[in-house]
């Protein structure tokens, strides 16, 4: 068995085969043949027949999961390898990417027994740091300005991890897709690309941060809770333990409802039990201004290794 965390040879949990582009960053998991999931357009029902759990924007029955994000495109996840999607008119392939990579995502690495976090990355080596938090809490820009001084840029968004290595090293798997607004590539010396979406007035884009890692897999070490301080406090990292740990873990499931439905609620919280006993947690609280902002990301630069 291939070390799980060489770089000799493309480390990922699964591989994909997919009908639409699906950029760059996704290149590692992308086979022509042989994939484990197979992503295709096809026909995709409104509604399914025997709903167990559902939200606003989605429904879970045993074995399948339905996207229906609020923009002319529904996704059909099942059974951990096939994803089909289907569009209305004048939607594209770019829209679908952005959402596949997102909601459909998430619940495809669940069904495959995998728990992805909200969260983005960087890396020191093989380890990996996380930053997690409520949406707007500056996840991607924390990540793209350490990218700046000169660490790995890991992942954005979606970090997969793998329960099975839950009790001892914390395997885990990043993509490479970052998106910043124009605010946030300005301040983070990244090149920006492609916009994320098609709609006119959304000036959200890809972008390549200014330093990246080739690396696809690591070994999570620690993972940061972004909270908004006051600007006349000074930046505070604090860890967190016990019970608090577990419910901070819990908020940064990517999708939770998903995982409740999908892993049921107890089944994710053994995981999350047994997870926070080698992740450590912390809260970074920092000023969040723009006129102090590199003076947080200096401060997140000394807490990490060298």
């Amino acid at each position: 068995m291939a070390n799980p965390l060489s770089n000799s040879v493309p480390d990922v949990p699964f591989t994909v085969d997919a009908d639409l582009e699906l950029g760059d960053a996704t290149a590692p998991w992308l086979r022509a043949h042989g994939a484990d999931v197979v992503i295709r357009r096809g026909a995709v029902p409104e509604t399914l027949a025997d709903v167990q759990e559902e939200g606003v924007a989605w429904q879970y029955a045993p074995g399948r999961v339905l996207v229906k994000p609020p923009a002319g495109m529904r996704f059909l996840v099942e059974g951990g390898n096939t994803i089909r999607y289907a569009t209305e008119p004048g939607v594209g392939d770019v829209d679908v990417r952005l959402f596949l990579l997102g909601s459909a995502w998430g619940a495809l690495v669940m069904q495959r027994g995998l728990l992805p976090l909200h969260a983005s990355a960087v890396c020191v080596g093989e380890d990996v740091f996380g930053f997690t938090g409520h949406p707007g809490a500056g996840k991607s820009t924390l990540a793209a300005a350490l990218a700046a001084r000169g660490r790995g840029f890991f992942a954005d968004d979606v970090l997969v991890l793998d329960p099975a290595s839950f009790a001892a090293s914390v395997r885990c798997w990043g993509y490479k897709d970052l998106k910043l607004w124009p605010d946030a590539v300005k301040m983070t010396d990244a090149t920006p690309g492609q916009r994320i979406r098609t709609v006119s007035d959304f000036e959200k884009t890809y972008a390549t941060p200014a330093t990246a890692s080739t690396r696809v897999s690591g070994r999570l070490m620690k993972l940061y809770v972004l909270i908004r301080g006051n600007s006349d406090r000074p930046c505070r990292i604090k860890e967190t333990t016990g019970l608090r740990s577990i419910e901070a873990l819990r908020t940064a499931v990517y999708r939770r409802q998903y995982a409740d439905a999908i892993a049921g609620k107890h089944q994710l919280y053994r995981w999350l039990a047994v997870l926070a006993t080698n992740v450590s947690v912390l809260r970074f609280e920092r000023p969040f201004t723009h006129s102090q902002f590199d003076d947080t990301s200096a401060h997140m630069d000394r807490a990490l290794p060298r």
